[in-house]
């Protein structure tokens, strides 16, 4: 110990006498360290960090999915939910959650609350523990009982300032008075969890519909149950149902899944996958940039080691003092790499909309993390020169070695720079492409005009507005007054906001492809809209008519369809205009309504699919929870008048997430924005440590081979033919790593390619222009030195050897 302590003082003031070798080291490795530390830190709560559940291990996920649908993770019904509560046996309990939103009146205005509703039965799934007062009890989730509440802790302290008085006080929640019981722990506060508001019991009421899947169902596996076990339970649970209600249930089928990837997609898992490779490569080429630097360094020192090993010392003593060295500075690197981490992961927070980035932070394990690599790095670099050095100091030392010698000797210099060329130019391909497919998604059209439209949503409370004539009629109110805001060309409202808002489907018979195996069970999104929505969204009229005022309630039940609906089930726009379908769902029974139009339609909530959609008059359909949209130039300055006009109708109507419609499509794609940003950042990262790399080498092999360009020159060569050579063999060794680095770059691609939208792995444009990139760069790295190559004075190098 003690003589590894004094390697370490050693290596400490070795290191201050070459500063110059010592600051490249230290800010080579932080960039490479801050890189990977980065990445960790946006996996360990996923992956690492132990998810904020009781035991997670013991929990099954319940899935819903839906082939024709292209539905892989979906969500299920209540009633579904408390048939698998009944029959399944693999659960020792099950328990069902569901998002959503209320109006909480108690203090001031009434304001707009995230709401998770929950099983009574939940934390005691999940494990959790109240912080103040209790959680829920048995029997609270039944229809009718008088409504309780747990508050989050982040909502405790923003709303009431920590007071712990607000335990047993009651509030008006959408009309109905809500006792606060409890304070949830904080622990729960993860990802979107980290939105709610209050914790209310979901009512197990069996008259909601089937076909409305909005819960999140997971369960306690039972003594000696395995995951396979319940995966093949509720698998057959599922055909069971579809056979017993097959308007609703037909090819929706179940899986069950772990906790890690019930709250992982399959798309995380692979962009993680990925980003791992990105900066796992940079760690490589920085070491590699590294171990050509230190070589070069210990040539420098050849003599003191020969010295040393003609006087009897052991390798083992050659070899420590170096990697001594390189620790000390290892750690140094890490040090500043965790800073640079820190201000990653604090540009993240300012910029991220998504929760998950907000709560991202350094903890135990990225600490961990970064002291593992500030001993692995200078370790991977420091060894190969370390024990190559020393096992030919003498020898060397006697010929007056070259490291590299003419025409980069041996090769070994070489392979490294094959290697940081190949790694860079298939981290810049990847990145491209990554680039390319968000600027795709963010610039395709979506179907409605989201530069000129301003959105906010509400809720009727149900004392206020019993019955569907109130709410017929402020509908009526609210959007004549919206229509005569200065500066607005139109209003509208829906039932939900296309794009943008989860699904809410129907589904048909009587269409002319009922049952086929292209289209299976028709469907179509729904949507209950006011006859202004389409002149207000931009959605244009493909055949028929749009709805109009005259679709009132009372009427014949009329609908207007998506062009692809249209085309899906009618194989024409035109044909589809006229006809009569029968439409359920939303525990409606099956009724005929008749298609009086067909328009284009919009992308559905993940903005790069089409699915088929049908629009209803609002006024045949209404319902309490509403989006307003308004049309204007300038949608974020008339918030102000919106919220006025909401007020004057009805104070009691809280007004929530007031944005323009572009905000909110920035909102749903800033992960993409962030993660390839970062794909960017990583490969410019490796690109440039990579030319690092390629100048110090061939600047070494410059320096080493001066008495040979000197005898060249002494013989007649001209400058000239001294600076091709050496640019010819730059750039021999670049088109090496060029060559490798495009094979491995489409195997990169095609891993990625399931995240990638409008851009093919293969895309020849990408490869092409980032070859010219790469290969541009490393001439210019070349270039230097080999002009340098070319102004040797003969007679000086000849002197000095």
């Amino acid at each position: 110990m003690n003589g590894f302590l004094r390697d370490c003082r050693l290596g400490l003031r070795t290191a201050f006498r070459s500063p110059s070798y010592s600051a490249v080291a230290v800010v080579t490795m932080a960039l490479a360290i801050g890189a990977n530390t980065l990445l960790f830190s946006l996996a360990n709560p996923l992956v690492v960090r132990p998810l904020p559940l009781g035991d997670p291990d013991s929990l099954g996920w319940v899935r819903q999915t839906n082939g024709p649908r292209g539905v892989s993770i979906g969500r299920s019904s209540m009633p579904d939910y408390l048939d698998w509560r009944e029959s399944a046996k693999s659960f020792s309990s099950l328990a069902a959650r569901e998002s959503g939103s209320g109006t909480l009146l108690g203090e001031g205005d009434a304001r707009r609350v995230t709401l998770m509703r929950v099983t009574s039965n939940l934390p005691q799934v999940w494990g959790l523990l109240p912080y103040q007062g209790r959680l829920f009890q048995d029997g609270e989730d039944t229809p009718g009982r008088a409504p309780v509440g747990v508050i989050s802790y982040r909502f405790w302290q923003n709303e009431f300032n920590g007071d712990p008085g607000v335990v047993n006080r009651t509030f008006s929640l959408d009309g109905q008075t809500l006792t606060i019981v409890g304070i949830m722990e904080p622990k729960i506060e993860f990802g979107n969890l980290a939105l709610i508001d209050i914790w209310v019991p979901l009512p197990l009421d069996t008259s909601r519909p089937r076909d409305s899947r909005t819960l999140g169902v997971m369960g306690t596996l039972g003594p000696g149950v395995t995951l396979a076990m319940a995966d093949a339970e509720m698998r057959e649970l599922a055909a069971r149902l579809a056979t017993a209600y097959p308007a609703t249930n037909a090819d929706w089928a179940v899986t069950v899944l772990d906790s890690r990837s019930a709250v992982t997609s399959a798309d995380t898992w692979v962009i993680l996958g990925l980003m791992s490779v990105v900066v796992f490569f940079v760690l490589l080429i920085a070491c590699a940039s590294l171990a050509n630097l230190a070589r070069a360094r210990l040539v420098g020192r050849r003599q003191d080691l020969a010295v040393r090993q003609a006087l009897g010392a052991s390798r083992l003593q050659l070899i420590r003092p170096l990697v001594a060295e390189s620790l000390v500075l290892g750690m140094l690197g890490g040090a500043l790499g965790l800073l640079i981490a820190v201000a990653g992961l604090r540009v993240i927070n300012a910029v991220a909309y998504e929760e998950f980035f907000k709560t991202l932070g350094i903890d135990q394990y990225v600490l961990v993390f970064n002291a593992m690599l500030s001993v692995v790095t200078p370790l991977l670099f420091s060894l190969w020169p370390a024990f190559s050095q020393s096992r030919s100091a003498t020898s060397e030392t006697l010929r007056g070695s070259r490291v590299f010698g003419s025409r980069f000797g041996r090769r070994r210099g070489s392979f490294l720079i094959v290697s940081q060329v190949a790694m860079a130019l298939s981290l810049l391909v990847v990145s491209a492409l990554a680039v390319q497919s968000m600027l795709n998604m963010r610039n395709a059209p979506i179907g409605i005009d989201v530069d000129h439209l301003l959105a906010f949503k509400f809720d009727l409370p149900q004392d206020r507005y019993p019955g569907d004539d109130a709410r017929r009629d402020f509908a009526r109110r609210l959007t004549r007054e919206l229509q005569a805001v200065p500066g607005a060309r139109s209003a509208a409202l829906s039932s939900q906001l296309p794009v943008l808002d989860p699904e809410v489907s129907r589904t048909f018979s009587g269409t002319l492809n009922d049952g086929t195996p292209e289209s299976g069970q028709p469907w179509a999104a729904w949507f209950a809209v006011t006859p202004s929505f389409f002149e207000t969204t931009g959605i244009s009229l493909v055949a028929g008519r749009l709805l109009s005022e005259g679709d009132m309630a009372g009427r014949q039940a009329v609908a207007v369809l998506s062009r692809t609906a249209a085309t899906r089930y009618f194989n024409d726009p035109a044909t589809a205009v006229g006809r009569t379908v029968q439409m359920s769902g939303g525990g409606e029974p099956a009724s005929p309504v008749t298609i009086v139009g067909v328009v284009e339609g919009t992308k559905d909530s993940n903005l790069s699919e089409v699915s088929p959609q049908v629009f209803v008059p609002l006024d045949q359909a209404p319902t309490a929870a509403l989006t307003a949209l308004v049309a204007s130039d300038a949608p974020e300055a008339r918030i102000a008048d919106a919220r006025a006009v909401l007020r004057q109708l009805d104070s009691a109507v809280a007004m929530t997430m007031p944005k323009s419609v572009t905000q909110m499509v920035d909102e749903e794609t800033s992960s993409a924005s962030i993660i390839n940003s970062a794909f960017v950042a990583f490969a410019g990262l490796a690109l440039i440590l990579a030319a690092a790399g390629l100048y110090g080498v061939i600047s070494f092999t410059v320096g080493q081979r001066r008495q040979e360009f000197g005898v060249r020159l002494a013989l007649g060569a001209a400058p000239g033919e001294i600076r091709s050579m050496v640019l010819s063999e730059g750039l021999k060794v670049t088109l090496i790593g060029v060559g490798l680095g495009l094979i491995m770059a489409w195997g990169l691609a095609i891993a990625s390619a399931s995240v990638l939208y409008g851009v093919t792995p293969e895309d020849a444009r990408t490869y092409v222009g980032v070859t010219a990139v790469v290969i541009t760069v490393a001439a210019l790295s070349v270039w230097v030195p080999a002009s340098r190559a070319m102004r040797v004075d003969p007679v000086t190098a000849l002197r000095a050897d």
